[in-house]
């Protein structure tokens, strides 16, 4: 998760009737190998036999993924034919794929073969953390949405007078950059821009790993069916051991960068070079802009100086998306027709008040608490109080997975 851009994070492994493992794979990066692709390209290395005809899989093999097959040809040809070729005694399925391009669940072909298939509701539940987005985006059109704020212990997310100052404590750092790399956007809103003006890239630091406490799950039971809390749960089991590879495959786990610019409050000259350094780094233009026209109609109707609009031409390959307030679900929808799955929402007050109307019932709220911070007369964070569905601990910080109240 976080490498296969628009395509869904699948992974496919192969078993034989013992339980035994084969061989197992996942989805490449964008335009690479489906898993399934990937996971008989590796068996066929370890078994060479023939390069003309696929090498024989034992009789009694059960092949097991994610997600249906594919049955179109897009960057590669079909996963169903490829299955199917190589004959397993039984298919195992957690989802059925909701892409339009996809005949999602004829599976005659397979029957006609000899091949039994079924859903499989323990692969779904394993399986939904990394496929919501997917699912999400191709039933809807919109992004799965977290919003993520770290709070004092009195659950504000700032001052009063708005000063920059660290709320979370330095300990949850490397979880939390961890979690960015799933992602396939992170988003900040224009106040955040102009005050913190952020780099929001994937990043893990020698001193992240050398102060990264020990992240631990202090709800004993998660709902069978929830993504958001499955995927904090995998994050807090795998997170460390997995640093180092993520650390030398940064470039690979990038997000896009989201900034919605207000024409009252634009960042200086150093995030502008802040950002065409790291595009420069990774070799992609990989940032977004979306332009927030105020009450008044200044914004949009007036535009952005030259010399703003020359700068994001160099770091974007998109336009300047425009937006009004009201537009949350207009932005979801331009994140999704890109092939954005996710979006994690870096939140001040602009993204809990711009989406409150749009999120939806898989959607997450994120809050960092940290009980050794304290604002007395700060801001409140607008969902401080909706309904927790686990929770976790990191030093000094408790970890809240909340699930928003659709508000009409």
């Amino acid at each position: 998760m976080g490498k296969t851009g628009g395509n869904p994070p699948v992974s496919a492994v192969l078993t034989n009737g013992n339980g035994d493992v084969l061989e197992k794979a996942h989805t490449q990066e964008f335009g690479g190998n489906h898993a399934e692709r990937e996971l008989f390209s590796l068996f066929a290395k370890k078994h060479s036999q023939s390069q003309t005809r696929p090498n024989p899989i034992p009789s009694d093999s059960i092949l097991s993924v994610s997600l249906e097959p594919c049955t179109h040809f897009g960057k590669t040809p079909p996963c169903r034919d490829l299955v199917i070729e190589y004959q397993p005694k039984e298919l195992l399925v957690g989802w059925k794929d909701p892409n339009p391009l996809i005949t999602s669940g004829d599976w005659s072909s397979y029957k006609q073969k000899g091949i039994q298939v079924r859903l499989d509701p323990v692969l779904a539940n394993t399986s939904l953390p990394f496929l919501q987005g997917f699912l999400k985006r191709m039933k809807t059109g919109s992004p799965w949405v977290w919003i993520k704020v770290a709070t004092s212990k009195e659950g504000n997310y700032t001052s009063s007078d708005y000063r920059k100052e660290r709320v979370s404590g330095e300990d949850s750092d490397i979880y939390l950059q961890m979690l960015r790399g799933k992602f396939d956007a992170v988003a900040v809103g224009p106040n955040t821009l102009k005050v913190d003006e952020p780099s929001l890239n994937f990043r893990i630091t020698d001193s992240m790993i050398k102060i990264a406490g020990i992240l631990k799950r202090v709800t004993e039971l998660i709902p069978f069916f929830d993504a958001a809390s499955h995927l904090f749960s995998a994050l807090s089991q795998w997170g460390k051991e997995s640093v180092v590879t993520h650390q030398l495959e940064e470039e690979k786990y990038q997000p896009y960068r989201v900034f919605v610019l207000d024409m009252k409050a634009l960042p200086s000259e150093s995030f502008w070079k802040k950002q065409e350094e790291l595009n420069e780094r990774y070799a992609k233009k990989l940032c977004l802009f979306f332009q927030l026209n105020n009450e008044n109609g200044v914004g949009i109707r007036n535009g952005l100086p030259d010399q703003i609009k020359s700068k994001i031409e160099t770091l974007s390959s998109h336009p300047v998306f425009p937006i009004e307030k009201t537009d949350g679900n207009l932005f979801l929808q331009t994140l999704g027709k890109i092939g954005i799955n996710t979006v994690l929402c870096e939140a001040g007050s602009f993204f809990p008040n711009f989406l409150e109307k749009e999120l939806a019932e898989e959607d997450c709220i994120l809050e960092i608490r940290n009980l050794e911070k304290s604002i007395p007369d700060g801001i409140p964070f607008l969902y401080h109080n909706e309904p927790i569905h686990s929770e976790f601990a990191i030093g000094s910080n408790s970890i809240f997975i909340r699930k928003p109240k659709r508000r009409i």
